[in-house]
């Protein structure tokens, strides 16, 4: 891989980026990124200052600031299951929502705001956020988006280069069960993702490269800290990336769910994949780059009605046919780790639609961006998560 090697096809001898192991258990950790808009106008609004510093001391450390200061994240702590991971979201969802509702403020959940104007946000006042909006400029100003990330965590880092390329190969399915920002800046995009299309304008964003093994990546982070480019690794925005500091490997590319139970599913499909991934014998080689952004083009368009590309088998097949064929194929391991109801989700997002076919029956039956909002609204309470799959 050019990036890693130097002059005369040699490998350049990459500093080593220390990997701290993950085990053999899988564990995972969740963050989701949330909206905070006002109770009346259901505009985004500029409220984390004031709700974090009403937060109870036992919360902070599991609530985050984002980029701009209508957005809030929520992070689970490390969980062995899917089960133990949506008991905390559930749990922060509610507590952080009483707070918010206590500053007048609501907490909502979807990969874009239907109608806010990203003009009107502003920068989180901490120096990296300051730094990367000084730097992206418009790029950066326009990044008002939330997704969903999970953490998996891996053997070590040659492991975690394996799940890196093979999970990059889902990312297209992967973003079309989670599909959920149809509409931004007041107007229907065409796309079941625009989120994703929007944050594809960052450096380092979108599909990260095939790296054939740790020290490629250690190469890459070396040449882009020595030109310049970023401070460290966690400038590197990819859809899937290696998180050495915290052992595990990373998913970036979903949105952010109304529904827990499709966070939760989503969780659970993504520890499963990773099981599924290391425990496979045989070769393991880069992932083909150039069709699997192809297919996530085909994802962020057209979402659980897309059909991707097989290369190996020549043949073109539905993102509904190819979901149930995954979901039947990681039962066992779904078994294993003791999320077989939670991975049984998946198949209600792709017989009961995504978000973003939920939010546009919003308003097609309604005409109404804030009727949408109200939905995302409620659709975030915890107590309504269930009923709205």
């Amino acid at each position: 891989m050019a990036d890693a090697l130097g002059s005369g096809g040699q490998r350049r001898n990459a500093m080593p980026i220390e990997f701290k192991e993950g085990g053999s258990g899988y564990t995972l950790g969740v963050e989701e990124e949330l909206h905070i808009v006002d109770a009346t106008t259901g505009e985004l609004v500029q409220k984390i200052e004031e709700i974090m510093g009403r937060l109870p001391d036992e919360l902070c450390e599991f609530v985050s600031y984002e980029l701009f200061q209508s957005v809030m994240e929520i992070k689970t702590p490390p969980c062995a299951t899917a089960a133990e991971a949506e008991r905390h979201l559930r749990e922060l969802r509610g507590r952080v929502g009483s707070w918010a509702a206590a500053c007048e403020a609501s907490l909502a959940s979807a990969g874009t705001h239907p109608f806010s104007r990203y003009r009107d946000q502003k920068v989180t006042d901490q120096e990296r956020y300051k730094r990367v909006v000084q730097t992206l400029r418009w790029v950066a100003q326009r990044e008002v988006i939330f997704g969903q990330h999970v953490h998996v965590a891996v053997p070590g880092p040659e492991e975690c280069i394996i799940a890196h390329n093979r999970l990059a190969e889902q990312t297209p399915l992967l973003l079309a069960l989670s599909a959920n920002s149809p509409f931004w800046q007041g107007f229907d995009t065409g796309f079941e993702s625009s989120r994703v299309k929007i944050f594809e304008t960052f450096p380092r964003a979108g599909l990260p490269p095939a790296f054939p093994d740790y020290e490629a990546f250690e190469g890459y982070v070396d040449l882009m800290v020595e030109s310049g480019a970023m401070e460290d690794y966690t400038y590197c925005w990819w859809d899937v990336r290696p998180h050495a500091k915290i052992g595990t490997i990373e998913l970036r590319v979903l949105d952010s769910q109304t529904s827990l139970k499709y966070t939760t599913s989503l969780t659970a499909l993504t520890q499963c994949l990773v099981a599924n991934i290391l425990e496979e014998v045989g070769p393991q080689v880069p992932y083909n780059r150039e069709l699997a952004l192809e297919n996530k083009w085909r994802a962020s368009r057209h979402g659980m009605n897309a059909t991707f590309y097989d290369a190996q088998e020549r043949t073109s097949v539905p993102a509904r046919e190819l979901a149930r064929d995954l979901v039947e194929r990681l039962r066992p391991h779904a078994q294993d780790l003791g999320c077989e109801h939670e991975l049984e989700g998946v198949l209600d997002i792709v017989e009961g639609g995504t978000g973003s076919q939920r939010q546009r029956e919003i308003y097609e039956r309604s005409g109404d961006f804030l009727e949408v909002v109200a939905f995302l609204i409620e659709g975030t309470r915890p107590a309504l998560a269930e009923e709205q799959t």
